[in-house]
């Protein structure tokens, strides 16, 4: 058993973990590494989409392996990499630091997701662009440009090529929206626990986003080799967390890849679950005057609950994007929540937009215009954030309570986005919960918001009662420090170096 961190060793993020099983191999992951995006990256400095692998090899977001796409070569990178054997990837979530590479791996290694993970990938493959690392349903093939084989393009016309990949549901198939077009070419069954020669357990674990996954893998009658993912025990599914640690006990695993996201951080005097979330949330807003802004993650659907929840009690219309809608609607063909009564869609005045969501008031959804949010702004909340700061300005309206729920800013992108956020907030005249800004520097209001990762003493507990005989710290950042504290025996890995278990 060989373990090879390929991203994710000494940092937090980009996790992508080979694991060689003798004649059989596997990836655990293969995200987005944000450490090398913010060093090298910004808005409009990216690598090149006609570039194919080659920007990505050089600024080191990929490792030279011979698992990609054999379309992606452009004439000048070298065919020869470093032989890897991958019979299936497996995804633990649907976070781009988790599968934001995915799309660059070849078409015939078939993904391992839950039904939640595909649903929620599927449908944000219709809202968004298609892009190379994130082309992990229907593909168009790229060829060498007429005249400079260097350059990359996506074939067109009737000879353009098309390509779908094998996904692997952890449970039953997610059917597919009337309208969607990027998956008609993919091939989606349920799995049996066993493919491509390798032995696998899917544990549900609990996370900011639901679907999260832990495996277990094996060959043959070897050892177990267990994969955390990213997961915590202080969420409304902490239970998920608590029963996959009793369960991959019982493998007696012999490695165990776990996060530790945690470590080196400042510790909360108390943990911070959802439940306190809820009910400072809750007092924000009863205490709020007029027009409420909800600002919380995109894809942190526990906490749209939460706040369903507190736009019943306050009664006030829950307002939420056409974007967050098809999401909605994909996850509820796995959890049955449709959560359309609890609902309205917001009328945004851009062309794209107004189309979709008269679509979506032709299907029955209620909607919301700005006018009738100007006109009775105290029953109202919007779930917004920073990016959709501009549907603010159909408003002739000023004033009210933004309750900012959503995580502390990890780097200076996320710090720059922040501060404007509050220059938004400040041109409103929104009085802000969660967040403020003082003297240019930006505070964090303690209670608005609970981590997705495990506490560190969580952490021990989980490592303790799963008892592997080695831990391999991935998603964290002082990995010597995980080492010092850890109850079994650690060991630290390398970019790119290999770990041999025997």
């Amino acid at each position: 058993m060989k373990i090879t961190v390929h991203g994710g060793a000494g940092v937090v993020g980009g996790n992508k973990v080979h694991v060689d099983l003798g004649d059989r191999g596997a990836f655990l992951d293969f995200g987005e590494p944000f450490d090398v995006n913010n060093r090298y990256c910004s808005e409009f400095v990216n690598p090149r989409v006609g570039r194919g692998l080659k920007d990505y090899l050089r600024l080191g977001m990929l490792p030279p392996l011979d698992c990609y796409r054999p379309d992606l070569y452009p004439l000048d990178l070298p065919a020869a990499m470093a032989p890897v054997r991958v019979d299936a990837l497996f995804l633990s979530h649907a976070h781009q630091d988790h599968f934001g590479h995915a799309g660059f791996l070849r078409e015939d290694i078939p993904i391992i997701a839950s039904p939640m993970t595909y649903a929620i990938l599927r449908a944000s493959s219709e809202l968004g662009r298609s892009e190379m690392s994130t082309d992990i349903f229907d593909h168009a093939v790229r060829e060498p440009k007429k005249g400079e084989p260097r350059v990359l393009v996506a074939s067109k016309g009737k000879d353009k090529g098309v390509r779908g990949r094998r996904w692997v549901l952890t449970g039953k198939v997610v059917e597919d929206e009337p309208g969607w077009k990027k998956g008609d070419m993919c091939d989606v069954a349920e799995g049996s626990g066993e493919l491509n020669g390798i032995e696998y357990k899917a544990f549900p674990v609990d996370h900011s986003i639901y679907g999260a996954t832990a495996y277990a893998l094996r060959r043959g009658e070897g050892d177990w080799i267990v994969y955390s993912g990213d997961l915590r025990m202080h969420g409304a599914h902490g239970e998920d967390t608590a029963r996959f640690a009793d369960e991959a006990k019982e493998l007696s695993p012999k490695a165990l890849i776990i996060e530790g996201t945690r470590i080196g951080r400042p510790a909360p005097e108390r943990e911070i679950t959802e439940d306190i979330v809820h009910q400072n949330c809750l007092t924000a807003v009863e205490e709020g005057r007029g027009l409420t802004i909800a600002d919380f993650s995109a894809k942190n659907y526990e906490r749209l609950d939460t706040f369903i929840d507190i736009a019943k009690r306050t009664g006030k219309r829950m307002v939420v994007t056409y974007k967050d809608v098809a999401l909605l609607q994909s996850i509820a063909k796995v959890d049955g929540n449709v959560r359309k009564d609890s609902l309205w869609v917001y009328q945004s005045l851009s062309d794209k937009e107004w189309d979709q969501v008269e679509k979506l008031r032709e299907d029955g959804w209620q909607v919301t215009d700005p006018d009738d949010v100007a006109m009775q702004p105290e029953e109202h909340m919007l779930c917004l954030s920073f990016w959709d700061m501009t549907k603010l300005l159909d408003l002739d309206w000023n004033g009210g309570t933004y309750v900012y729920s959503n995580s502390m800013a990890y780097d200076l992108r996320q710090t720059d986005n922040l501060q404007k956020l509050m220059n938004w907030i400040e041109l409103m005249k929104f009085d802000c919960r969660g967040l403020s800004k003082t003297n240019g520097t930006l505070d964090f209001e303690e209670g608005f918001h609970s981590s997705g990762h495990l506490a560190v003493e969580d952490l021990w507990k989980v490592v303790n009662k799963i008892s592997p005989e080695v831990a391999v710290p991935v998603h964290c950042a002082l990995p010597e420090k995980f080492a010092e504290l850890c109850p079994v025996r650690t060991v630290l890995p390398e970019k790119g170096k290999v770990i041999d278990l025997g």
